[in-house]
């Protein structure tokens, strides 16, 4: 592929809808939050919203012609722009992973998206062709992963040797060998997933701010009808839309899980692992082992009680931004579980999880930080709302949630691997190779200093921002320990 070449022309009309698409929530956002006959009227916002489309559409035309791509060598470059050029190369051996996506849009034409992550990429993919046939792609993946003559088996952090693969055998054992592991999300626990996700809450707000505009957008009549009953019992008033709203977003977010984890599998063949998920938008994506910085274990309040957990991973070429940035390994499986699969998968990480308490002098701080701001609430709601003394179960119940994230919390460590156990709402333990670590470091705060107690940090490689994981209020013995088992003086005296 050494000529330089375009994406499908589809790609047009790719852009053209996603700028309809996002004009269309515009106008959702106008007619229930808005009132557009106070600024010019229906016919003002044809036309305005007419000459966005006329530009959106020129800009992709434009776009399309401008964007060419090539792979030369060990090599791939892109040049793009019609006033402002601009000409990037990228190469192979930074590239983390590609994914291989097939949104409706994608799927209505047979094509597929494709995505280049790269080491400190940021926040969104260093390159990406939004219309592509799936074959082009397939070939294109195969150049940049596999066709590379020198492999890095060993991250520079831990091993700089370089092994010398012959293409044609590594090609040939990859048709002819089977995956070395491979795991299907059953439709049981796909369901699980769905009724368990925590993403009820994003659901939940959404579906809040469209309640709030029902009146706007049923008759009059009916409105009055079926809800006024309702409205001269305040209390059952109250029940009746927090219940619905809270059904409504869960029904949203048990579908959308559905739809994103439907026939999940992961294939690992050498270093290589990949991922393929969706029912609508069909995502496949390739990792490298090797490349992992961190697995982070994850459950939320639902899902804890039950046993399950969600296995996320760190890799220094970044991740989703819907997924913090990280990549799901393991939608959902029992704690227990963990690891079994991991054995397979990323055996490095393998590691009985045990965790140190806190010192009892943290308690307070724990209770104190969620405590305080409800406190000030509940005062002035007593002072000036009606019934304001009912907002002092708040503070309650934020005293008991700090007493849970300080019962949670923990770190623990091996001689290779700290591991970190914290709660803000959902449960997270991370698991940090220590060679993985960019740095360490402990800080006190003036209120700490009253208790000796320290705040821990961990920082690892993701994208170009980076990933931070900490420990609060931890004992001056604990941070001692911690900095011994990092430091480099500790590995001189050994030897």
């Amino acid at each position: 592929m050494s000529d330089w070449n375009r994406q499908h022309s589809t790609a047009i009309f790719i852009s053209f809808l996603n700028n309809l698409k996002e004009m269309l929530f515009t106008v959702i956002a106008v007619v229930i939050f808005g009132q557009s006959s106070q600024a010019g009227g229906i016919g003002y916002y044809t036309v305005f919203f007419s000459i966005i489309l006329i530009l959106s559409l020129a800009s992709g035309v434009i776009k399309w012609l401008t964007f060419k791509y090539r792979l030369v060598d060990n090599e791939l470059q892109i040049k793009q722009g019609l006033i402002f050029r601009k000409n990037r190369y990228i190469r192979k051996e930074r590239i983390q992973s590609i994914d291989i996506n097939a949104k409706v849009i994608q799927r209505m034409f047979q094509l597929v998206e494709l995505r280049i992550e790269t080491a400190g990429g940021g926040l969104e993919p260093e390159f990406r062709i939004v219309a592509l046939k799936r074959s082009e792609a397939e070939i294109i993946k195969e150049e940049l992963l596999l066709n590379t003559k020198d492999i890095v088996l060993q991250d520079e952090a831990e091993n700089q040797q370089l092994v010398n693969v012959d293409n044609a055998e590594m090609n040939k054992g990859e048709t002819e060998n089977k995956p070395d592991f491979s795991w299907d999300l059953s439709n049981n626990r796909l369901i699980i997933a769905a009724i368990t996700s925590s993403g009820i809450g994003i659901a939940v707000t959404f579906v809040a701010a469209i309640m709030t505009q029902l009146q706007q957008l049923i008759p009059e009549a009916i409105y009055e009808n079926v809800l006024g009953w309702i409205i001269h019992s305040s209390i059952l008033y109250i029940f009746f839309w927090i219940l619905a709203i809270l059904l409504i977003g869960w029904i949203i977010t048990f579908i959308s899980t559905l739809l994103k984890y439907g026939k999940f599998r992961i294939i690992k063949e050498g270093n290589d692992i990949q991922i393929s998920r969706g029912i609508l938008e069909q995502r496949q994506l390739t990792l490298s082992a090797n490349k992992i910085t961190t697995v982070r274990l994850v459950q939320n309040i639902f899902r804890q009680p039950f046993g399950y957990v969600s296995v996320y991973v760190e890799s220094a070429g970044g991740g989703r931004k819907e997924e913090d940035l990280s990549t799901i390994l393991i939608p959902i499986c029992k704690k227990d579980e963990v690891n079994v699969l991991l054995n397979d998968l990323l055996p490095q990480f393998v590691v009985k999880r045990s965790y140190e308490s806190l010192p009892k002098q943290s308690i307070r701080r724990y209770i104190i930080k969620l405590t305080f701001p409800f406190i000030v609430i509940a005062i002035l709601s007593s002072l000036f709302a009606p019934f304001g003394w009912i907002a002092w179960i708040f503070p309650v119940i934020a005293a008991g949630f700090g007493f849970w994230q300080y019962v949670d919390a923990g770190i623990g460590k091996d001689e290779h691997v700290i591991m970190m156990k914290t709660r803000a709402i959902s449960l997270q333990e991370a698991i940090v190779p220590k060679y993985r670590i960019q740095a360490l470091n402990t800080s006190q705060s003036m209120l700490q200093k009253m208790d000796d107690l320290y705040t821990i940090r961990v920082s690892i490689i993701t994208s170009v921002i980076g990933k931070t994981f900490m420990v609060r209020h931890i004992s001056r013995l604990q941070m001692e320990e911690i900095l011994l088992w990092f430091s480099y003086e500790k590995d001189t005296r050994e030897k």
